[in-house]
């Protein structure tokens, strides 16, 4: 097997090199174990293919936070001082070698100050002008200005990664995440409301029933109502999502870590912090300016006559388990409630439209209202009260990257680009597996029917047709691989894998996870109907059985052509 090697992903300062140095060193010496996890990404099958998806060697964070392979700026930088120091001894111009050094860091400085100011102003400019919608006038000349506007010119050559550069020129440009900026001439911010106009004028759509949106994990905004001690300058505004969330992460980390973990031993708040759903439209709408989650959807179904009065978000704290949701902030019995009175008022049933973990929360909402330890609706409320729901990219079955982010704190492609480069660059990897493992609600997305769905180490499931693809095939059904291939850790197949993550979760962690999930599989009808009222079971399709609402449809709509993290090696 081959062994990937590291891949620099940027020019780091001189100071950060060095620093990197003699962490890497420390660890060195104390014998630390450097585990890397490696996306095995469909289709390529091969570790060769793997390390060749991106275009050069994979560079993935390690398991234990140690610094990603040191860039080869500095042995460069040190050839070229060296070739400068030689040809100014034979001009015997000893001055000027002196001063060479003085001049640099002075350059360097006015560059890092010329940056601030650039940054620091349009920052505060932009939270000036869209607290004010009033001023649209020149938040128009700002998307001009800024549309053409590269951040990268006005600082050092390799002192930040190209993502990252990007990330900072879309967000203040106000551009659509992921469209190309060198065609990309429409902005998010103003909506084009397409292509609901087009249909509405087309096929005379228009709205007939409440719609409620179910937002996923990491969607919905979290803002703090504490109002003690680190947490008095946060005060109702959003630890998750929006600039205030960078802030605290950048200048007061400690005290974001404290409001983002949950207490181990209740999984609910730890003694006095509060954190809390956002509610509105807005509380999944933008990530921050620029990266629409939900926004997109509400522009459309404006144009079909949707407003606040037949059209809600129904936000929740996904850190939660399903079960502690109910229990602290009511939101079942909320949501139970604002879909009756929506029918009432209407005289129309209520659509939900759900995304990714959301899926799942609409899954255990569906068995909840059924139970009698529930919202003890009855066995006909689900087909009374719901015309249909529409599950966008749902996750029925869980994520395997799930399992990465307990095991190794693992976070890639799960949030927001930027908020991903912050939480990767200042937040090892021990510091991010605890604030994972605190989130029940995380755990609810792990992998469910082990191998009999997943596959074992004979092949899985998705490995059929692909073995002309690749010489030798790398199956699947090995859910994680180590690099050592003669240790008992060789290859884990699913159930292997969820054994190891009860050896790796603390006491505490492993206690949650058992009260609030269950992840097996059920072959018979009396099976199910024993655990009809055990709300373990309540996420999981392999254990429950679908509400008796045969008037009620379900649509599944997923992406094409992406790849999708599906298994694992660790180096």
């Amino acid at each position: 097997m081959t062994k990937e090697a590291d891949t620099p992903q940027g020019g780091h300062s001189g100071s950060a090199r060095r620093r990197r140095k003699r962490r890497s060193s420390n660890q060195a010496n104390n014998g630390a174990a450097n585990d890397r996890a490696t996306v095995a990404d469909a289709p390529k099958r091969t570790v060769a293919k793997i390390a060749e998806h991106s275009g050069s060697e994979p560079n993935t964070p390690t398991a234990t936070g140690t610094p990603r392979g040191e860039s080869h700026a500095g042995v460069r930088s040190q050839e070229l001082a060296s070739a400068i120091i030689k040809t100014k001894l034979l001009n015997q111009d000893i001055d000027a070698i002196k001063a060479a050094p003085l001049a640099a860091g002075r350059v360097k400085r006015r560059r890092w100050f010329i940056a601030g100011l650039v940054f620091g102003g349009l920052a505060a400019l932009s939270g000036i002008l869209y607290a004010n919608p009033t001023k649209s006038v020149h938040i128009d000349w700002m998307h001009e200005v800024l549309g053409d506007f590269d951040f990268s010119s006005i600082l050092p050559d390799s002192l930040l990664p190209d993502d990252f550069i990007k990330d900072i020129t879309r967000l203040l440009s106000l551009d659509s995440i992921g469209a190309d900026s060198a065609t990309s001439t429409v902005s998010y911010s103003k909506g084009d409301f397409q292509p609901a106009l087009t249909l509405v004028s087309e096929e005379k759509l228009e709205k007939v029933h409440n719609v409620i949106l179910i937002p996923g994990i990491i969607s919905s905004g979290l803002e703090s109502w504490s109002t003690a001690n680190c947490s008095r300058p946060y005060f109702r505004q959003r630890m998750w999502g929006t600039s205030t969330m960078f802030k605290a992460i950048l200048l007061d980390k400690e005290c974001w870590v404290q409001h983002m973990m949950l207490d181990k031993k209740t999984g609910l708040d730890p003694p006095g912090i509060k954190l809390r759903a956002a509610k509105g439209l807005d509380a999944a709408d933008y990530f921050i300016t620029g990266y629409w989650i939900w926004g997109k959807a509400i522009e459309n179904l404006a144009v079909l006559g949707y407003d606040s009065n037949d059209m809600a978000l129904a936000a929740y704290d996904w850190r939660l388990s399903y079960h502690d949701l109910e229990r602290r902030d009511q939101y079942f019995s909320t949501l139970k409630g604002q879909i009756e009175v929506a029918q009432k008022s209407t005289g129309k049933k209520t659509v939900l439209v759900t995304h990714s973990m959301g899926s799942q929360v609409t899954q255990y909402f569906m068995k909840w209202v059924e139970s009698k330890n529930g919202g003890n609706g009855g066995t006909s409320w689900v087909n009374e009260h719901i015309e249909a729901i529409v599950n966008l990219a749902g996750t029925p079955l869980g994520v395997p990257k799930t399992l990465s982010s307990l095991l190794s704190g693992e976070q890639r492609e799960t949030v927001q680009p930027l908020a991903n480069y912050l939480l990767d660059h200042f937040m090892n990897r021990n510091e991010l597996a605890r604030v994972f493992r605190s989130w029940t609600g995380l755990m609810s997305l792990l992998p469910k029917g082990g191998n009999a769905v997943w596959g074992d180490l004979l092949g899985a499931p998705d490995d059929i047709g692909l073995g002309d693809t690749a010489p030798e095939m790398v199956s699947y059904g090995a859910q994680i691989r180590f690099d050592d291939g003669t240790s008992r850790l060789a290859n884990q197949t699913m159930d292997d894998a969820m054994q190891l993550l009860t050896r790796v979760l603390d006491e505490d962690a492993l206690r949650l996870l058992q009260r609030n999930y269950k992840y097996g599989l059920f072959r018979t009808q009396k099976e199910m109907d024993s655990h009809a009222d055990d709300y373990r079971v309540w996420t999981n399709p392999l254990q429950h059985q679908l509400p008796n609402a045969p008037n009620m449809t379900i649509f599944c709509l997923y992406g094409h052509g992406a790849t999708t993290e599906r298994a694992y090696y660790y180096t």
